[in-house]
């Protein structure tokens, strides 16, 4: 049996030693001295991050562990004061709720642990944060948050910096769906985006959210986020488009059935349509195309364009052509758009959404993966060579629910009609 005199003599003399050896915090930038950790009997109490540490890993809970022993007390203190946690059932290990501390801050632990015998060991020190020479930022880009867009349209992260080390930046990525899917991450050549779709096109109707805890991340050694990320939208119905400019027809399929085939024309001899799958960029209604290099030429052309449907920043539309309606299904007389009746585009344009992809073929000119949005055009394989963790299977997720859509973008006024 213990003397009971004898354990509280002992506890006693420990809780001292814990006291006197305590870091005492002074202001910022204070050096932390190294604790010698209490310890009486058995029991030994350790943390993650280590006590005493001066650079410690902002990305990470704060864990504190009993060895030969049961945590009787834990106290965390942080920035902000108190920081919750909870504790297993081994009573062994207690995590914080905080996954992430504040960079450049110190935290105090004070815990308490006894051994078989009874026997206390306090621990009464803390560890402070690094401070990042350097941060970074991530927001998404071409869509606009809580929209409705079409099932072509990529999820795309842009960084105020390259990030160097992707993998851990892409597994803080969190995608979540309403409806089982299928995808993967894939970077730029330059490290400044990584875009996230399926393998074929997302489900129609599909509630997505992005998920990103990028506060504390490292990128490098020296670079870290210092902002978490949290984005939501949806798809509507699936609309495919499908331009075909060996026959010049354009076929719209919606949600698996097909609904019409429009004549079209497409590019004639050096005004070539490009070939490849892109996504409807805006709807930009009536808007005025001209080409100044084609000045002084037969080529020449000044117009008022109805039903604009931007496809390629360069100046490829779909578009209301009807000075060419005699030509449609049966030559190429445009510039490079896909032309078509005005009753035709009109109907067209009240059905289509940003973001709907059109798959244009047979035109002799090859795709160009920087000229519009193209990632549906990359083939599978070659879209997951540049991811850094690969194909994740997205499911469900609680919370997604995208606010609603915006009105579409204000017209402008570059093109290239015929």
């Amino acid at each position: 049996m213990i003397d009971p005199r004898r354990k509280a003599t002992r506890s006693a003399s420990l809780i001292t030693i814990g006291v006197a050896g305590a870091l005492i915090f002074g202001g910022c930038g204070t050096p932390l001295s190294t604790l010698v950790l209490g310890k009486t009997g058995q029991a030994v109490v350790s943390a993650t991050p280590a006590i005493g540490s001066t650079g410690a890993d902002p990305d990470t809970p704060i864990v504190v562990q009993a060895a030969n022993g049961t945590l009787t007390h834990v106290s965390v203190r942080g920035p902000k004061g108190e920081i919750a946690g909870t504790m297993d059932e081994s009573g062994t290990t207690w995590t914080s709720s905080n996954k992430t501390l504040t960079f450049d801050s110190e935290y105090l632990i004070e815990a308490s642990a006894v051994d078989p015998d009874g026997l206390m060991t306090t621990v009464n020190n803390g560890f402070r944060t690094l401070k990042p020479s350097n941060t970074f930022q991530a927001e998404v880009s071409g869509i606009s948050k809580g929209s409705k867009v079409g099932v072509g349209m990529p999820l795309r992260v842009t960084f105020t910096t390259p990030i160097q080390d992707r993998a851990n930046v892409e597994r803080k990525l969190k995608v979540y769906a309403s409806k089982p899917l299928a995808g993967a991450w894939s970077w730029s050549e330059d490290r400044t985006q990584v875009t996230f779709r399926p393998e074929k096109f997302w489900p129609a109707n599909t509630k997505i959210a992005l998920r990103a805890p990028l506060y504390g991340v490292a990128s490098s050694k020296k670079i870290f986020g210092s902002k978490n990320l949290s984005f939501d939208f949806s798809t509507g119905s699936s609309l495919v488009l499908t331009v075909d400019a060996s026959t010049l027809q354009l076929t719209v399929v919606r949600d698996g059935k097909k609904i019409r085939t429009i004549p079209v024309t497409t590019g004639k001899s050096g005004f070539a349509t490009r070939s490849g799958t892109v996504a409807i960029m805006g709807k930009e209604g009536t808007i005025r195309m001209t080409d100044p290099s084609l000045n002084g030429t037969s080529e020449a052309y000044d117009l008022d364009v109805s039903y604009s449907m931007r496809i390629r920043p360069s100046g490829e539309f779909i578009h209301a052509a009807p000075w060419s309606v005699g030509s449609q299904g049966y030559s190429r007389v445009s510039h490079g758009c896909i032309g078509m009746s005005t009753g035709n585009a009109s109907w067209l344009y009240s059905m289509v959404e940003v973001g709907d992809p059109v798959i244009v073929k047979n035109t002799g000119r090859e795709q160009e993966l920087d000229n519009g949005i193209t990632d549906f055009s990359v083939p599978w394989r070659k879209w997951l060579k540049n991811s850094a963790t690969g194909v994740q299977q997205v499911g469900p997720g609680g919370g997604i629910a995208p606010a609603p859509a915006k009105a579409p973008a204000k017209a402008k006024t570059k093109g290239s009609a015929g």
